[in-house]
């Protein structure tokens, strides 16, 4: 069995004074506290990303050109070592370690020499090593750590017992992105070398692990590595993979099995199954809704584009920003199609941005029928979520970001039935991402089109 690596849990921090620290290092202080760099300390443990030498060497040069730009200080906390109070650094490592290089070479253009470090000092009752993590995490936003990285430091976080749900909020990352994360941390040590090598991506890996197990998944990868090597290329791609032997589903199972659940989402009593049946269904065949033969509206739309048939209104939800934030909008609105299903459609209003889509039978933010009202408010509140925490461009961490998450917040918040569908339309698409792979085929779509029979 492939060996993992192993996780080394850091020492418990033992924080000490910082007016203490400052005065014995010879520092002072203004708006932010100065200190000589060479009485400033460094633990990479404090660190989430390793010290990256080119980065240090480029900073470096900057700064003897220009100088340190104060508007930057490092992030520090007091730790106290044999007594004594120290200065760590846990957020600039690469401007400290610039910083000291450029002092060790000197060069400097005129005016330009570092005597002085500026400084922000964490109160001593907000350092743990969990708020360091944090604020490491948030801090790199600029420049994302890797997946494998944040798989370690989500590792640490709850080994130091931060439940799941915490390690989302604080970091403001799905359920999801912490399971794919940990599939990756759990994986053998030879599969993490060849992703820190950047000879695999992360999400390759990832994708592979959750497939094939971490076992298999370093088998295929190393193999795949090998051959891409031998043709003098250096990163292995998805084209690169063997392609697993399997079971294949052919054209005609593969119509019949998207009929038969055709036809149980035209059943009469389809609103009757179960809310897990409902979303599990709805998750499958959305994705194949320009395949589909739809289902006549009504005796009088049997000729008409299910495309073009607008929707009635039935119910909506709807935010609106005050004051500063007065031009921020949204709502989510239901409409009824042939008295038995519901289809839904959002605004987002955002400073220079935003989006709406119609009411319409084939709208493209549900791009099926619900069967309950709540179920189509569900998936508004996800189509909105999504947009704004990953799409919109000038809210992702502003207020008005935070002004309509927290508008969704309140509205499951005071409607359970629609967090409810939220939650369950989440955990299915979650699960349908591992499932197996719908045939897309030119033959299945052809066969999916027009009806024909293998062979005709």
């Amino acid at each position: 069995m492939a060996r993992t690596s192993p996780l080394v849990l850091d020492a418990m921090i033992v924080t000490g004074n910082t007016k203490a620290a400052v005065k014995a290092a010879g520092g002072g202080s203004s708006d932010l506290w100065t200190v000589p760099p060479d009485q400033i300390h460094y633990d990479p443990r404090d660190n989430v990303r390793p010290l990256d030498q080119d980065r240090v060497r480029h900073l470096a040069e900057l700064m003897k050109a220009n100088g340190y730009d104060r508007k930057k200080p490092l992030g520090c906390f007091v730790r106290k070592v044999g007594g004594e109070d120290r200065i760590y650094v846990y957020e600039g490592q690469h401007r400290y370690h610039a910083a000291l290089l450029a002092i060790k070479e000197g060069g400097f253009a005129k005016d330009k020499e570092i005597d002085r470090l500026p400084c922000v000092i964490d109160e001593a009752k907000s350092v743990n090593r969990a708020n360091l993590i944090y604020a490491g995490i948030n801090n790199n936003d600029g420049e994302k750590l890797t997946p494998l990285q944040l798989a370690e430091k989500v590792v640490e976080l709850q080994e130091l017992g931060e439940p799941n749900a915490t390690i989302c909020d604080r970091l403001n990352v799905t359920d999801q992105t912490i399971r794919d994360v940990l599939l990756l941390a759990h994986a053998p040590a030879a599969l993490h070398k060849l992703v820190r090598d950047k000879v695999v991506a992360s999400t390759l890996a990832i994708e592979e692990i959750r497939t094939h197990g971490g076992e298999k998944a370093l088998e295929r990868l190393t193999n795949a590595a090998a051959q891409v090597k031998a043709s003098g290329k250096a990163k292995v791609t998805k084209k690169a993979l063997a392609k697993p032997a399997a079971h294949k589903i052919t054209d005609v199972q593969a119509k019949l099995l998207l009929q038969a659940l055709q036809s149980v989402l035209h059943d009469p009593v389809f609103g009757k199954l179960l809310p897990e049946t409902i979303a599990g269904i709805h998750t499958v065949l959305t994705p194949l809704a320009d395949l589909l033969d739809a289902k006549p509206l009504s005796a009088k739309k049997t000729t008409a584009s299910r495309a073009a048939f607008e929707a009635t209104p039935f119910d909506s939800r709807e935010f609106k920003g005050k004051g500063a934030l007065k031009s921020v909008g949204a709502d989510i609105r239901i409409g009824s199609v042939d008295g038995g299903h519901y289809v839904m459609a959002t605004t987002i209003l955002l400073p220079g941005e935003g989006r709406s889509g119609p009411l319409k039978a084939a709208d493209v933010t549900s791009g099926f029928y619900w069967s309950l009202p709540e179920q189509a408010f569900a998936a508004g509140v996800r189509s909105i979520r999504k947009f704004v925490r990953f799409e919109a461009n000038n809210a992702r961490n502003g207020k008005e970001r935070t002004a309509i998450l927290t508008w969704l917040a309140t509205l499951c918040a005071a409607e359970p039935e629609i967090a409810r569908f939220v939650e369950l339309q989440e955990r299915v698409e979650q699960q349908g991402n591992a499932a197996w792979p719908f045939p897309s085929s030119p033959v299945v779509q052809r066969a999916l089109r027009s009806g024909e029979r293998e062979g005709k």
